[in-house]
C-alpha cells in the first residue's frame, strides 16, 4: 500500500527563518534536520494531527541525533576484565553502558533541543510544541504501560521523520536514513511558523525482504504487516513491533539494538562484530 502524503499548504513559507532553524539545530549538535508540512499529516490516527496539539501549525521540525558506532558493538567489550566477572559482562554493558550512551543521555539531548527550540520560535511569535522522547525511565515506561496499552507515542517521531524527508521506514519499524541507516534517534516540534518542507525520500534504502536480516536477528519481536507494497518507499511502517515481547527479550538475548546495527543501510566496518 503506497501512502499519498499532501504537499498542500496556505500559508507563505520561509527560507530565510527555516535556514536559521536548521543551522541552530546542527550547531546545538542534531546530525540531521528536515520540515515538514502539516499536510503530510493528514492521515494521523484521530486525536495525534499536528494542529490537534497546536491548532494553527504549519510545519514539523524533524530532527535527529546520530547514535555513536562503537556506543552499539559493545557485545565483545570488557573480555577478560579484572572489574567485570564475566557472568555481568553483558548486563553491565547492554543495560548500563549501551541504554546510557545509545539512548537516555541521546534523548537527553534531543529533548534540549527541541525545548529550546521551541522556545527561540515562540519568542519570534509563533506558538510551538514538542513531545519527550519516549519513555527514557523504568518509572515512565511502567507508566505508560499502564496508561497506554497500545505503547503508542502521543505523536510519532518516526512518521515526522519520514514526513520531513529523513528517510524512510525498514523492516526493522524504525527510520532508515541515507547518511546513519537507523542509528539515529529523533524528536520533533509542531510550530506555526512556515516553513519551508524538504523534499520527501524518493528512493528506497531499506533492502527490504531481499536482506530481512533485522527480522532474522530479532528473537522473536517483529512481524510483517499484510498489503504493503515491496517496491515503494515505505512513508509507513510494513511491520509491527511487540513492544513488550521486545524488553522481555532484550532481558533475555542480551539483542537490545540488535536491529540497528545489522542493517546494511549506511553501515560502517564494525571493529567488533
Amino acid at each position: 500500500m503506497k501512502t499519498r502524503l499532501s504537499e498542500k499548504t496556505e500559508h507563505e513559507e520561509s527560507p530565510a527563518l527555516t535556514g536559521e532553524v536548521t543551522a541552530w539545530l546542527k550547531a546545538g549538535g542534531a546530525s540531521l534536520v528536515g520540515v515538514a508540512n502539516v499536510g503530510r499529516f493528514d492521515d494521523s490516527p484521530t486525536g495525534h494531527h499536528p494542529c490537534d496539539f497546536v491548532p494553527g501549525a504549519r510545519s514539523v521540525v524533524a530532527f535527529g541525533v546520530a547514535l555513536l558506532h562503537q556506543a552499539l558493538y559493545w557485545e565483545g567489550y570488557l573480555a577478560g576484565s579484572e572489574f567485570v566477572l564475566e557472568k555481568n559482562r553483558k548486563d553491565v554493558l547492554q543495560n548500563y553502558f549501551y541504554r546510557q550512551t545509545g539512548y537516555a543521555m541521546v534523548n537527553n539531548l534531543l529533548d534540549m533541543l527541541a525545548l529550546r527550540l521551541a522556545n527561540l520560535l515562540e519568542s519570534r511569535g509563533y506558538r510551538s510544541l514538542f513531545f519527550p522522547a519516549t519513555y527514557g525511565t523504568t518509572v515512565i515506561w511502567s507508566f505508560v504501560k499502564q496508561k497506554i496499552p497500545s505503547r503508542a507515542g502521543l505523536f510519532s517521531q518516526r512518521h515526522a521523520a519520514v514526513r520531513a524527508g529523513l528517510g524512510e521506514f525498514g523492516l526493522n519499524n524504525l527510520v532508515l536514513t541515507p547518511e546513519y541507516g537507523p542509528r539515529i534517534r529523533f524528536n520533533s516540534v509542531i510550530t506555526e511558523a512556515a516553513l519551508a518542507p524538504s523534499p520527501l525520500l524518493e528512493e528506497k534504502l531499506c533492502l527490504g525482504e531481499k536482506c530481512a536480516i533485522c527480522l532474522e536477528k530479532c528473537p522473536g519481536a517483529i512481524s510483517l504487516r499484510a498489503g504493503f507494497d515491496p517496491e515503494a518507499v515505505w512513508y509507513d511502517a510494513p511491520v509491527a513491533t511487540d513492544t513488550d515481547a521486545c524488553v522481555k527479550l532484550s532481558g533475555e538475548h542480551y539483542c537490545l539494538g540488535r536491529c540497528l546495527k545489522v542493517c546494511p543501510v549506511a553501515r560502517k566496518k564494525a571493529v567488533v562484530d
